[in-house]
Formats: structure tokens, C-alpha cells, sequence
């Protein structure tokens, strides 16, 4: 798996809309936010490029993107029932499109509450900068070697 040399991010929305595409029932704000965010991770620990460009903070349910945020606030805790307006796709046939698909298959399945679990265990990036900068933004290199770590584990 190899990205192209010109690869730029994509919005979180764009990332967003693919999850939302990929179900057949619904998704709620904290999944949409988690599975984005996991994706995200596994991307800078294969790729060593980031998935999205919008800034991920350490908020107290977990990792949140807030530029996502504030698009799926209207949701609350139900179902997200639109895509997201953004101005990127992301190709059907671009490694990060399949990278989204492995992650949905491996996570879509878990509530909004599980996937926040997961992602703020103790030791996670969320964890360290919870600890030291709360609401602060989470640095690349801690999720990317988070990532990279699950990946040897796995």
C-alpha cells in the first residue's frame, strides 16, 4: 500500500461522508467522530501522512475534531441523517478509501460509548495530552505512534 507522492489530506468531512456512504442503517455524532478519528490513525501509522487536516483535540469524551463537531452538533446523541457539506472526495480507488472500508468493517459495529472507550484508555494520545492540556490539540506523532504500536500488536 503506497500513497501518491503528491498526496494532500482530505477534510475530516470528506472522511466523514465515506463512513456515512459505507452504512446501511445510521451512525451517530460520536461514532462518526471515533471512526474518523481511528482512521485517521491508522493512516499516519501505514502512510505516515494524515488522512485529514482539520486539528484533533483532546476533549472529555475522547478525540474530537471540532471543525467536524460543529457540523454533527445538530445531531446530538442521534443518527447523523446527511452528508456533510465539504468541498473533497476521496477516491473509490485511493488507498485511504480502502483504509476506510477495513475500518468500518472492523468498527462500525461498535456503539458511539465503546469506540470513545477505546480511544481514550489510559496511555492513548488522548490520555497524554488530556493529562497535560486539556481540550488541547493531540500532536500527529502521538497518534501516529499509537497507531503504529496497535498495528504491531495486532
Amino acid at each position: 500500500m503506497k500513497l501518491p507522492a503528491d498526496f494532500t489530506p482530505y477534510s475530516s468531512h470528506a472522511v466523514a461522508n465515506v463512513f456515512l456512504n459505507l452504512t446501511e442503517t445510521a451512525l451517530t455524532n460520536m461514532q462518526v467522530q471515533k471512526l474518523v478519528y481511528i482512521a485517521h490513525g491508522f493512516h499516519l501509522a501505514l502512510f505516515d501522512k494524515p488522512l485529514y487536516y482539520h486539528n484533533t483535540h483532546a476533549w472529555q469524551f475522547g478525540p474530537v475534531i471540532p471543525k467536524l463537531y460543529e457540523d454533527l452538533r445538530e445531531y446530538g446523541n442521534g443518527a447523523v441523517k446527511e452528508l456533510l457539506i465539504c468541498d473533497d472526495d476521496i477516491p473509490k480507488k485511493s488507498e485511504s478509501f480502502k483504509l476506510i472500508e477495513v475500518i468500518f468493517s472492523k468498527y462500525s459495529s461498535f456503539t458511539g460509548g465503546q469506540l470513545s472507550n477505546l480511544t481514550h484508555l489510559s496511555g492513548t494520545p488522548w490520555d497524554k495530552t488530556w493529562e497535560n492540556n486539556r481540550f488541547g490539540i493531540i500532536p500527529i506523532e502521538s497518534i501516529k505512534q499509537h497507531y503504529q504500536t496497535k498495528l504491531k500488536h495486532a
